[in-house]
């Protein structure tokens, strides 16, 4: 199996990429938004307690799972406690722990996060795909796992509206299948107007949190939200993986949330993100009009469809010290001319060099074709 697997494309990319390149690759949070000095304070406060060094809880931070607890009560509308929490390194870490705990097949809608895709083709899952909610039921069994972005899709930034969620709690349950849900952007709404996950009205449900968009993804702190007979389940294969995730980060992070409004933050990483979409976005049109794309209502991401092979175009990027994603690599088995470009983690300036890079390289592309066709042409009519 081993020779099988590849490496992330998007990791493979930010390896070998520096401060030369502009990178519209990765899903990096702006690092000029980071509460770089309340973090300060809080590791601070955090270190003068001994425990922060020592052996926790395999289940995390009891004070921290209960501030988790309250985003789901206080703003998602999906009653929880900290017995339904468990703490991970990173959201990453959950489809290890989950799929480890539970036998079944994959369901996934394409595109898909491409980091859930190689968690479970390394874990050798079967993986089945769809593209439309009714041609999902024919896929779902009580063998099976569906996973879904609900809110501003990696890569496609879509979200599921309130109908197309009801849909799927009731398929879902009717199948007796699992649910795991990924809500990494789900506090990165625009308007900062939160839904109810999926997951609230799933017997059997999995929704994945993280402090890595809104807060800071260096301290690698996720959780998973299920019923607590599911989490003892899960318990088992955390401790085998790392006993417990990093207690001082995980103390870091509560003294931030004892200290700071957490969701004061958000609105302001919102307002900012909302502002660098809008002028990616008009770039875009200023300089790709053929680029075909909606703007987005949250996440971090720009996705759209050239007419033209986007993996041969982000080679070409590349070499001229542009970084973007084709689409491809968000598909179990499928050419794609979509590509997903990441807003929040450049400059004004690199917005509008990397979409003026992107527009001449599609220019060369396109004359390149003309030139092929007028060849082909005037070779048939002298012949």
């Amino acid at each position: 199996m081993s020779s099988k697997i590849k490496r992330s494309y998007i990791r493979e990319i930010l390896d070998v990429i520096d401060d030369d390149y502009i990178s519209f690759a990765g899903g990096l949070p702006n690092e000029e938004l980071f509460p770089k000095k309340q973090i300060q304070e809080a590791t601070v406060k955090a270190l003068e307690n001994t425990k922060s060094l020592q052996y926790s809880s395999s289940y995390g931070l009891e004070t921290l799972r209960k501030k988790i607890a309250s985003f789901y009560c206080d703003k998602l509308d999906f009653p929880t406690n900290e017995e339904e929490i468990l703490i991970t390194s990173g959201s990453q870490q959950a489809f290890d722990i989950i799929l480890k705990a539970i036998d079944t097949k994959i369901i996934v809608e394409e595109p898909s996060y491409l980091g859930a895709l190689a968690s479970f083709r390394v874990l050798n899952k079967k993986i089945n795909s769809f593209s439309k909610i009714s041609s999902l039921n024919a896929l779902l069994d009580n063998k099976s796992c569906l996973y879904l972005i609900s809110d501003f899709q990696n890569p496609s930034t879509s979200s599921y509206n309130c109908t197309q969620r009801q849909v799927l709690s009731k398929m879902i349950n009717k199948n007796c299948s699992f649910l795991i849900e990924d809500g990494a952007y789900t506090f990165l709404d625009f308007e900062n107007n939160f839904k109810t996950p999926i997951s609230k009205n799933v017997e059997k449900s999995f929704h994945l949190g993280s402090f890595s968009k809104i807060v800071a993804p260096g301290l690698r702190v996720g959780w998973i939200r299920a019923k607590k007979s599911l989490i003892d389940k899960l318990l088992f294969i955390k401790e085998s993986l790392d006993l417990h995730t990093a207690t001082l980060n995980q103390m870091i992070f509560d003294e931030y949330l004892n200290r700071n409004n957490l969701f004061e933050h958000i609105e302001f990483i919102n307002a900012n993100y909302q502002e660098k979409m809008n002028f990616m976005a008009d770039c875009l049109v200023k300089y790709i009009p053929s680029f075909k794309f909606e703007r987005p209502k949250g996440g971090m991401f720009i996705y759209g469809k050239l007419n033209c092979d986007t993996m041969n175009l982000a080679n070409i990027a590349l070499k001229q010290k542009l970084a973007i994603v084709p689409a491809e690599v968000f598909y179990l088995n499928k050419k794609s001319n979509e590509i997903r470009l990441n807003f929040t983690n450049s400059t004004y300036g690199e917005i509008e060099d990397g979409i003026k890079i992107l527009a001449n390289i599609l220019k060369e592309i396109k004359k390149e074709k003309r030139s092929i066709f007028l060849t082909i042409f005037d070779s048939l009519k002298a012949g």
